[in-house]
């Protein structure tokens, strides 16, 4: 779904490719703008939303914005430039009152080794100090995140798929595993694909203030 209209079909059409995400909590759903356009439909917590944008150069600068569904007031927006055939992760999350927004180029070209998949893990957990994640177990060898701040990136890595679909670990930040500071366990992630790139976001389960917390996998592109 495009977020402008269509150019003269004559002419070459430039495209960037965007996966939006809603996680601002309080809101059951929030409406997105790109490039002037708006969205047709109101994005639910958690979903994943695949959306293009018609680019006049090769480069472009594309104004973001995240709405309330019916007042359409805006609750952040934020300017990055997009290039061609570019494929793009989109996260609003934070709340109403102090919404973030954070925006990434998805490597599309590198592909994971065999028997690897790759990750980049977004910490969307309000309220909470970094954060450490591990997969396939507990030791120092095992963490493939440290330190994570808030409403940050990680690096993009890779790691065995048995190690990320059998057991992922989110705890608070420390200098080595400590039972009483994990934050979610999940285990048997049968929607992490072996040679395939994922993106994570911990946060939590629904909408609503109080929500246990999920580690959210989505694929992502690969060429």
């Amino acid at each position: 779904m495009s977020c402008n209209k269509d150019p003269d079909p004559e002419s070459e059409v430039k495209r960037a490719y965007c996966y939006l995400y809603n996680f601002v909590q309080g809101l059951e759903n929030v409406v997105w703008e790109g490039a002037g356009s708006e969205l047709p439909e109101a994005q639910q917590y958690s979903s994943s939303f695949p959306a293009s944008v018609i680019l006049q150069e090769d480069t472009e600068e594309i104004l973001f914005a995240v709405k309330r569904p019916v007042s359409k007031d805006v609750l952040i927006s934020y300017t990055v430039p997009l290039e061609k055939n570019g494929y793009y992760n989109v996260v609003a999350g934070g709340t109403a009152e102090n919404p973030e927004m954070i925006i990434n180029k998805i490597d599309t070209k590198n592909r994971p080794a065999s028997g690897n998949v790759k990750f980049q893990i977004l910490h969307a957990i309000i309220g909470q100090n970094p954060i450490d994640v591990y997969m396939g177990g507990t030791t120092l060898e095992k963490r493939v995140v440290s330190s994570l701040d808030y409403f940050e990136l990680s690096d993009p890595f890779e790691t065995s798929d048995y190690d990320a679909r059998s057991a992922i670990v989110v705890t608070k930040h420390s200098e080595t595993y400590e039972q009483d500071s994990v934050l979610l366990n999940s285990i048997y992630n049968e929607d992490i694909i072996s040679g395939a790139s994922h993106f994570g976001i911990v946060a939590p389960l629904t909408f609503q203030e109080g929500s246990d917390l999920k580690f959210w996998v989505y694929n992502v592109p690969l060429e």
